[in-house]
């Protein structure tokens, strides 16, 4: 075999495993909407991702008020009303969330609560997808004072589903205090890492915060999941500092709305009453817009990659026609 010849077979060859660890990449999406309805532009990302499965927002757990579910106040809320049909072509993975309210009901019966859940979450799968599923995600970010009952429910869902729990940035690096879930697998929640009031702070996601929390040395003992945000926000804050949201950017629409006027590159102030969105916004409120890019998402997913965390699945959050069409989804999937 020439030279020539050689280093062209090797160049192929190594262009080939260059896709097939594109390829070889384990992507998947949420989807967080009471009505999951299905959208061009979600089949365009789940084909572009080569992904299969979708992590399904089924209900949540909150304490509203005794006498419903249960005489203990424990209530789902938020529970998946429609389901179009295009999700039976991919795997569904349930996603339920519970509040701390929840864990902090006293003399809590974990053990009856996780057959409430574990009924409704089958009632739903088989409503929808004419089946039980057996592999489930946990939401919740436990503290350290509920971690017990948290931990204790999770042993009794065990006992019914594959688990897979929702791990916060501290719960990473304090994890002596927090605890480990009593599972095999979590999924990193790398957004949601600010906070709302912080006028100077993107809320959803910044690397110098994700840094604060992880580092080379950082490990977990758990397989990892890596979600990742693929969306935007509106935080509205009162003259009485409240904070309310609205889960996407209405930079386009307050722009030329002479309501507003713009104090910096992500941040309004409400100059007269208005009724905007649904809100009633009076003069003084604060506007601020959390916009999420590509580099931001990249950036913090390397500091992961870096450390020695062990990292199988990326899970985008979330599948939303808005966002999708506003972020390259293709540049992110060939950097990652």
């Amino acid at each position: 075999m020439s030279l020539r010849v050689f280093v062209c077979s090797l160049c192929f060859i190594l262009l080939l495993s260059c896709a097939d660890s594109s390829l070889n990449k384990k992507i998947s999406f949420y989807h967080w909407k009471s009505n999951a309805d299905f959208d061009d532009s979600f089949g365009e990302a789940l084909k572009a991702s080569n992904s299969e499965k979708i992590y399904l927002r089924y209900f949540d757990v909150d304490k509203i008020e005794p006498g419903r579910w249960g005489d203990d106040g424990i209530y789902p809320t938020y529970v998946i009303k429609r389901v179009a049909g295009a999700f039976k072509n991919y795997e569904i993975v349930p996603v339920v969330f519970i509040t701390n309210q929840v864990l902090m009901t006293e003399d809590l019966d974990t053990e009856h609560l996780s057959n409430r859940i574990a009924e409704l979450i089958n009632e739903i799968s088989t409503a929808h997808f004419g089946k039980e599923i057996h592999a489930v995600q946990i939401d919740c970010d436990w503290t350290q004072a509920t971690r017990g009952t948290f931990f204790s429910l999770l042993e009794s869902l065990k006992k019914q589903f594959d688990i897979n729990v929702t791990i916060r940035l501290h719960q990473i690096k304090f994890k002596e205090a927090t605890g480990i879930p009593p599972v095999e697998r979590g999924t990193l929640m790398l957004y949601n890492v600010g906070e709302l009031e912080d006028e100077a702070q993107n809320s959803i996601l910044e690397n110098h915060i994700v840094k604060q929390y992880i580092n080379s040395a950082t490990d977990y003992p758990l397989v990892l999941d890596i979600a990742l945000p693929l969306f935007s926000q509106t935080v509205i804050k009162s003259n009485d500092d409240e904070i309310r949201l609205i889960n996407q950017s209405v930079r386009d629409r307050i722009n030329n709305d002479s309501h507003f006027i713009q104090i910096d590159d992500n941040n309004y102030r409400v100059v007269a009453d208005t009724l905007f969105n649904g809100f009633y916004l009076s003069k003084g409120y604060h506007i601020k817009i959390d916009e999420i890019n590509e580099s931001e998402i990249l950036g913090a997913y390397k500091v992961v990659k870096d450390s020695r965390i062990i990292m199988d699945e990326i899970i985008f959050y979330h599948l939303d026609e808005q966002i999708l069409t506003r972020m390259d989804l293709n540049k992110i999937i060939r950097e990652l």
